[in-house]
Protein backbone atom coordinates (compact mmCIF):
# COMPACT_ATOMS: atom_id res chain seq x y z
CA UNK A 1 0.00 0.00 0.00
CA UNK A 2 1.72 3.18 -1.10
CA UNK A 3 2.44 5.37 2.06
CA UNK A 4 0.13 8.33 2.68
CA UNK A 5 1.70 11.67 2.79
CA UNK A 6 0.65 13.25 6.12
CA UNK A 7 1.24 17.41 4.73
CA UNK A 8 -1.00 16.31 1.59
CA UNK A 9 -3.93 14.78 4.05
CA UNK A 10 -2.99 18.25 6.50
CA UNK A 11 -3.11 20.48 2.96
CA UNK A 12 -6.73 18.71 1.60
CA UNK A 13 -8.53 19.83 4.87
CA UNK A 14 -7.04 22.91 5.37
CA UNK A 15 -7.99 24.01 1.56
CA UNK A 16 -11.55 22.11 1.81
CA UNK A 17 -11.78 24.29 4.96
CA UNK A 18 -10.84 27.24 3.64
CA UNK A 19 -14.08 27.22 1.32
CA UNK A 20 -16.69 27.84 4.05
CA UNK A 21 -15.66 31.66 4.33
CA UNK A 22 -16.14 32.34 0.64
CA UNK A 23 -18.83 29.97 0.26
CA UNK A 24 -20.58 31.81 2.80
CA UNK A 25 -19.70 34.90 2.02
CA UNK A 26 -20.98 34.58 -1.60
CA UNK A 27 -24.59 32.86 -1.05
CA UNK A 28 -23.76 29.22 -1.83
CA UNK A 29 -27.55 28.47 -2.44
CA UNK A 30 -27.39 30.72 -5.40
CA UNK A 31 -23.95 31.44 -6.43
CA UNK A 32 -21.42 29.84 -8.64
CA UNK A 33 -18.01 30.30 -8.76
CA UNK A 34 -15.88 30.61 -11.94
CA UNK A 35 -12.28 30.11 -10.87
CA UNK A 36 -11.21 31.49 -14.61
CA UNK A 37 -10.32 35.38 -13.88
CA UNK A 38 -9.24 34.51 -10.27
CA UNK A 39 -5.35 36.25 -10.28
CA UNK A 40 -4.13 34.86 -7.36
CA UNK A 41 -4.73 31.36 -5.79
CA UNK A 42 -1.43 30.75 -3.69
CA UNK A 43 -2.40 30.67 -0.51
CA UNK A 44 -0.90 27.82 1.81
CA UNK A 45 -1.75 27.90 4.86
CA UNK A 46 1.10 28.85 7.08
CA UNK A 47 0.63 27.47 10.98
CA UNK A 48 0.93 23.88 10.41
CA UNK A 49 2.92 21.32 12.27
CA UNK A 50 3.52 17.85 11.14
CA UNK A 51 5.42 15.12 13.56
CA UNK A 52 6.47 13.07 9.98
CA UNK A 53 5.96 13.83 6.73
CA UNK A 54 4.66 10.43 6.40
CA UNK A 55 0.95 8.77 8.16
CA UNK A 56 1.78 6.54 10.22
CA UNK A 57 0.31 2.76 8.47
CA UNK A 58 -1.05 1.94 12.30
CA UNK A 59 -3.38 5.28 12.15
CA UNK A 60 -6.29 3.44 10.34
CA UNK A 61 -9.49 4.22 12.67
CA UNK A 62 -9.63 7.92 13.64
CA UNK A 63 -12.18 9.11 15.92
CA UNK A 64 -14.30 12.45 15.08
CA UNK A 65 -15.01 14.96 17.89
CA UNK A 66 -17.39 17.19 18.12
CA UNK A 67 -16.77 20.74 17.08
CA UNK A 68 -15.99 23.15 20.39
CA UNK A 69 -15.65 26.66 20.56
CA UNK A 70 -13.73 29.35 21.93
CA UNK A 71 -17.40 31.09 23.12
CA UNK A 72 -20.89 29.64 24.04
CA UNK A 73 -22.58 32.71 22.05
CA UNK A 74 -25.41 31.59 19.71
CA UNK A 75 -23.00 32.52 16.80
CA UNK A 76 -20.67 30.17 17.13
CA UNK A 77 -23.18 27.46 18.64
CA UNK A 78 -24.86 28.27 14.80
CA UNK A 79 -21.56 27.89 13.03
CA UNK A 80 -20.04 24.85 14.79
CA UNK A 81 -23.44 23.27 13.93
CA UNK A 82 -23.15 24.31 9.83
CA UNK A 83 -19.81 23.41 9.87
CA UNK A 84 -19.38 20.28 11.97
CA UNK A 85 -20.75 17.83 9.01
CA UNK A 86 -17.95 19.52 6.46
CA UNK A 87 -15.27 19.01 8.27
CA UNK A 88 -16.41 15.25 8.46
CA UNK A 89 -16.87 15.48 4.81
CA UNK A 90 -13.69 16.84 4.04
CA UNK A 91 -12.06 13.73 6.59
CA UNK A 92 -14.04 11.27 4.38
CA UNK A 93 -13.25 12.56 1.01
CA UNK A 94 -9.40 12.32 1.88
CA UNK A 95 -9.76 8.82 1.88
CA UNK A 96 -6.73 7.97 4.59
CA UNK A 97 -9.15 6.87 7.52
CA UNK A 98 -11.45 4.39 8.86
CA UNK A 99 -13.87 7.73 10.69
CA UNK A 100 -15.92 7.32 13.96
CA UNK A 101 -18.27 10.39 13.96
CA UNK A 102 -18.48 10.32 18.00
CA UNK A 103 -21.68 12.24 19.16
CA UNK A 104 -22.04 14.87 22.01
CA UNK A 105 -23.73 11.56 24.11
CA UNK A 106 -21.28 8.97 23.05
CA UNK A 107 -18.74 11.07 24.42
CA UNK A 108 -20.36 11.84 27.89
CA UNK A 109 -21.36 8.15 28.49
CA UNK A 110 -17.44 7.46 27.59
CA UNK A 111 -15.85 10.46 29.14
CA UNK A 112 -18.30 12.66 31.38
CA UNK A 113 -17.97 15.33 28.94
CA UNK A 114 -20.14 16.02 25.70
CA UNK A 115 -17.00 17.57 24.53
CA UNK A 116 -13.64 18.29 24.97
CA UNK A 117 -10.81 20.08 23.39
CA UNK A 118 -7.05 19.52 22.86
CA UNK A 119 -5.89 22.15 25.20
CA UNK A 120 -7.51 20.97 28.20
CA UNK A 121 -6.81 18.47 30.66
CA UNK A 122 -7.94 15.26 29.88
CA UNK A 123 -9.10 12.86 31.99
CA UNK A 124 -6.04 10.30 32.62
CA UNK A 125 -8.13 7.54 30.95
CA UNK A 126 -9.45 9.38 28.00
CA UNK A 127 -7.68 7.74 25.43
CA UNK A 128 -8.11 4.68 26.62
CA UNK A 129 -11.85 5.02 27.12
CA UNK A 130 -12.40 6.22 23.44
CA UNK A 131 -10.43 3.35 22.21
CA UNK A 132 -12.46 1.07 24.22
CA UNK A 133 -15.82 2.61 22.80
CA UNK A 134 -14.68 3.27 19.23
CA UNK A 135 -11.99 1.01 18.39
CA UNK A 136 -9.98 4.38 17.21
CA UNK A 137 -6.07 4.61 16.18
CA UNK A 138 -6.17 8.64 17.14
CA UNK A 139 -8.50 11.60 18.24
CA UNK A 140 -9.74 14.16 15.59
CA UNK A 141 -10.27 17.45 17.66
CA UNK A 142 -11.94 20.82 16.04
CA UNK A 143 -11.86 24.14 17.82
CA UNK A 144 -13.82 26.81 16.04
CA UNK A 145 -11.65 30.18 16.91
CA UNK A 146 -13.62 32.38 14.96
CA UNK A 147 -16.82 32.67 13.15
CA UNK A 148 -17.91 36.04 11.94
CA UNK A 149 -21.13 35.20 9.27
CA UNK A 150 -21.18 38.37 7.55
CA UNK A 151 -19.18 39.79 5.12
CA UNK A 152 -16.63 39.75 5.22
CA UNK A 153 -16.83 36.26 7.17
CA UNK A 154 -13.73 34.57 8.58
CA UNK A 155 -13.94 31.29 9.98
CA UNK A 156 -10.83 30.21 12.45
CA UNK A 157 -10.02 26.60 13.04
CA UNK A 158 -8.01 24.79 15.55
CA UNK A 159 -7.35 21.55 14.15
CA UNK A 160 -4.89 18.59 15.83
CA UNK A 161 -5.03 14.99 15.20
CA UNK A 162 -3.51 13.16 18.17
CA UNK A 163 -2.51 9.23 18.08
CA UNK A 164 -4.07 7.18 21.22
CA UNK A 165 -0.88 5.42 21.37
CA UNK A 166 1.80 7.93 23.16
CA UNK A 167 -0.78 10.23 23.10
CA UNK A 168 1.51 12.11 20.42
CA UNK A 169 0.16 14.83 17.95
CA UNK A 170 0.72 13.65 14.63
CA UNK A 171 -0.58 16.96 13.10
CA UNK A 172 -1.72 20.31 14.40
CA UNK A 173 -3.18 23.56 12.47
CA UNK A 174 -4.31 26.72 13.79
CA UNK A 175 -5.42 29.32 10.88
CA UNK A 176 -8.12 31.76 10.18
CA UNK A 177 -9.69 32.14 6.43
CA UNK A 178 -11.01 35.46 6.35
CA UNK A 179 -12.75 36.10 3.29
CA UNK A 180 -11.55 39.80 3.41
CA UNK A 181 -8.58 38.83 2.52
CA UNK A 182 -8.14 38.74 -1.18
CA UNK A 183 -5.40 35.64 -1.16
CA UNK A 184 -7.63 33.70 1.02
CA UNK A 185 -11.29 34.58 -1.16
CA UNK A 186 -9.32 33.99 -4.72
CA UNK A 187 -8.13 30.54 -3.62
CA UNK A 188 -11.21 29.63 -1.99
CA UNK A 189 -13.17 30.84 -5.19
CA UNK A 190 -10.67 28.45 -7.17
CA UNK A 191 -10.79 25.78 -5.18
CA UNK A 192 -14.67 25.76 -5.41
CA UNK A 193 -14.55 26.25 -9.52
CA UNK A 194 -12.93 23.11 -9.04
CA UNK A 195 -14.63 21.52 -6.37
CA UNK A 196 -18.33 22.19 -5.95
CA UNK A 197 -20.76 22.27 -8.34
CA UNK A 198 -23.76 23.63 -6.75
Amino acid sequence: MKKACLNDLANRVLQALRLWPALLAGGCASHSFDATHVADVRYKPSNVYLRSKVLDPQLKRVAVLPITTVASTEAFMAGAQLLEPKVADELEKAKRFDLVIISPVQLRQWTGQAAWRDDEPLPPDFFSRLREGCGCDAVFFTLLTSYYPYPPVAVGWKLSLVAVQGREIVWKADELFDAGDTIVANAARHYAGQHVHI
